[in-house]
């Protein structure tokens, strides 16, 4: 594809997929798509940057020094944006980089070069595509889009955002790829009707469900892991080519690398062969294709699984989808478009560029995006990926934003203070499905102080969530009688923590009846115990209101209450509360005619 230069006086715009493992740049001239090439004429750009003492290699160059520096050359860097250290650790044990915590909790990399961040990685890929396009047209960049996956949390977009403007990129939006693939196809065929988007790639999976009308695209619903692509599939290869060879040798960082780039070329070989030869140090052997499929299968099978959960979320029946896009590099292999063709029911479409038609369709957006004719504009209607919310009383989340809501959102709750004369309150945000706070991200946490002391529960406090375009998060905290508030932007400042987000709505899934029936069994114990500690302060001062009979029957249902808080028994606990209430009636009764007999003298 030849890309034509633009006229002077045109403003250049472009859409840009930022990859695990490749990356590249699409542009739209005389209403028609075109990728950037190099002098060679590739539009891929390997996301690899080598660092060395007093100079930086990006892409083909950087490509070459993995297997003889592969301490000072990062690739695959997207699956480390906005991770934690603890994450890195456990779930990329093997990585060849020397790697330690940040102030924040995140990570960087100690090079030849010097100490990196992920974002410092991903802004040398991006300087290097804004130079290649520099020389190409002859100007700068007018306005871009960066696609990211859907299922990236906040922390991960922050992340990409900050690595375009480190790079000068004058970025006006995020786009979720699975939707750029589908403005691509949609727009060039006149879709209509539900379409289903799977966009397996190096790093990261995603399947969006969308209605696609005429310039109307609404995602229905999003999923994914941002954990899992086709490195897995190399790591299991290599690992399998390494036992299959049965050398003695340790396998340390350098063999680790070139063991890496023997499982890519032989995952390659097989997309299009069904048996590859493999050299690994002095063994000489063959792997097949049913040996890689056995190898991967499990992979896959996960993606399914994300597919089928998402179609249950929405209540969305297989044969309401009319058409499966296949996004990403790792769709080329055959095992996943058989095993997408037989889930589905469908043949998927494939006939753009599975590697190409994220870049285009973001390419495509921000064409139309500047344009000041509203002719031909398109309607996105996105969703967020991941629910928000804020802690609440026992360590469980209220969630305020739930997954697959419609975005851009604004949407407030009320809550108030639990104790007497309160003057501050700790709004903590949190990102997750699971219904404690230990189990889902923390994105936040902010003071809202000098809230009038009052009585605990008569204080009015809005919250208010905001989701941009981009799936980017404010919360706006205002407290009703003084109009106290205080607004807050997640940056990128936000300290990490170990929860790993994808492995959080994994659990959500498997545990969602026992994570319901901990928290409403939670609740119910801190309503029994808030009701004995008032039962027991209204005794304390009136217990001679009632006769002793009464007495012991109040006190015989409090202790059969005690007995189910400590057993956690929900049922029972609901049930004794009725007949407790029932047996202290008249306690209450008499207090109530206490209290009006006392004002009633002090007004004679």
């Amino acid at each position: 594809m030849i890309v034509i230069k633009n006229k002077e006086d045109t403003k250049l715009t472009i859409g840009i997929d930022l990859g695990t493992t490749y990356s590249l740049v699409a542009t739209i001239n005389q209403r028609c798509s075109a990728l950037l090439l190099d002098h060679n004429k590739n539009f891929l750009l390997p996301s690899i940057v080598h660092y060395q003492k007093n100079n930086v290699l990006v892409g083909f160059e950087a490509k070459k020094k993995i297997i003889e520096d592969p301490i000072n050359t990062i690739s695959s860097v997207k699956r480390l944006m906005g991770r934690s250290i603890d994450f890195v650790q456990k779930n990329f044990p093997v990585l060849p980089y020397i790697i330690k915590e940040n102030y924040n909790g995140g990570i960087e990399f100690h090079t030849n070069f010097g100490i990196v961040t992920p974002i410092d990685v991903s802004s040398e890929i991006l300087k290097y595509l804004k130079k290649k396009i520099y020389s190409l047209f002859h100007q700068n960049i007018y306005a871009s889009i960066i696609t990211v996956p859907a299922y990236f949390n906040n922390l991960q977009k922050i992340a990409t955002k900050k690595a375009a403007s480190i790079a000068n990129i004058n970025l006006i939006r995020l786009l979720h790829e699975p939707t750029a693939a589908a403005i691509a196809y949609g727009l060039e065929n006149k879709k209509k009707g539900i379409v289903a988007v799977y966009d397996l790639g190096g790093g990261t999976f995603d399947i969006s469900i969308l209605s696609l009308k005429k310039g109307i695209f609404e995602v229905l619903a999003t999923g994914g892991d941002s954990n899992l692509g086709g490195d897995d599939f190399d790591l299991a290869l290599a690992q399998y080519i390494y036992k299959k060879s049965k050398i003695q040798k340790k396998c340390d960082i350098f063999l680790q690398s070139r063991l890496l780039h023997i499982a890519r070329k032989t995952k390659i070989d097989l997309s299009t062969k069904k048996i590859a030869s493999v050299h690994f140090c002095s063994w000489n052997g063959y792997i097949t294709r049913d040996e890689f499929n056995g190898i991967i299968e499990c992979f896959i099978e996960k993606t399914l699984l994300i597919c089928l959960n998402i179609l249950k979320d929405i209540n969305l029946k297989l044969d309401r989808v009319e058409e499966i896009i296949m996004v990403g590099g790792s769709t080329r292999i055959p095992l996943v478009y058989q095993k997408v063709l037989k889930f589905f029911q469908k043949n998927p479409l494939i006939f753009i560029n599975p590697d190409q038609v994220v870049a285009i369709g973001a390419a495509t957006q921000i064409d139309m995006l500047m344009k000041k004719t509203s002719d031909n504009k398109t309607i996105l209607l996105d969703v967020t990926p991941i629910s928000l919310g804020i802690e609440v009383m026992g360590g469980f989340v209220e969630h305020i934003i739930s997954r697959n809501t419609t975005i851009p959102i604004s949407k407030t709750k009320e809550f108030t203070t639990y104790q007497d004369n309160q003057t501050s309150i700790l709004i903590h945000v949190l990102q997750g499905e699971r219904e404690c706070v230990k189990d889902c991200l923390s994105l936040s946490r902010f003071v809202l102080k000098g809230i009038p002391p009052k009585k605990a529960g008569t204080i009015r406090i809005l919250v208010t969530f905001e989701i941009d375009a981009e799936g980017l998060i404010s919360i706006q905290a205002v407290e009703q009688t003084s109009g106290l508030e205080k607004k807050i932007y997640i940056d990128q400042n936000i300290k990490l923590f170990k929860t790993n987000i994808d492995d959080t709505f994994d659990k959500s899934v498997d545990y969602k009846k026992k994570d319901y029936f901990f928290r409403i069994t939670e609740e119910k114990k801190m309503e029994c115990n808030g009701v004995l500690n008032i039962l027991e302060k209204a005794l304390q001062e009136d217990k001679h209101l009632i006769n002793k009979k009464d007495f012991k029957k109040i006190e015989y249902e409090k202790n059969k209450l005690q007995k189910y808080i400590n057993q956690n028994d929900f049922h029972a606990m609901k049930n004794q509360l009725n007949k407790l209430d029932e047996a202290s009636k008249k306690l209450f009764l008499l207090r109530v005619k206490k209290s009006l007999q006392s004002v009633s003298i002090k007004n004679f």
